[in-house]
């Protein structure tokens, strides 16, 4: 296995990193030929998930771990701009749903303020 040299101090890209953890993995893989240890699907959704959860507080944007179908996941990206338009659409939602209760309680529509 070739050495892997953290420097403290130092901040590695994405790609340093991935390589990083490519090469334990491939060490682990070769030296665990032998053991029995077996591991869920459970066990690797949550280790996918994990991993994505600490992507998703260092980069913009969202990776997200989505099951297509049973017992079939894939991940996806949503931009900063989807993340915002997301946000808005609730924001807007809520805004209407308020708006309703209102609407119930008065028997007036209130108003929605001026249109941008």
């Amino acid at each position: 296995m070739k050495k892997i040299e953290l420097t403290e101090g130092k901040v590695y890209t994405l790609p340093e990193v991935i390589d990083f953890v490519k090469q334990t993995l491939d060490h682990v893989s070769k030296k665990s030929t032998r053991d029995p240890l077996r591991y869920s699907s459970i066990d690797v959704y949550w280790l996918l998930f994990d991993m994505l959860q600490y992507v998703n507080r260092n980069v913009p944007g969202e990776f997200i771990l989505i099951q297509t179908e049973k017992d079939t996941y894939r991940v996806t990206y949503a931009t900063e701009d989807i993340g915002k338009q997301r946000s808005d659409r609730k924001l807007k939602a809520e805004v209407n749903r308020t708006a309703k209760y209102l609407k119930e309680l008065t028997d007036r529509q209130p108003p929605r303020g001026k249109k941008e």
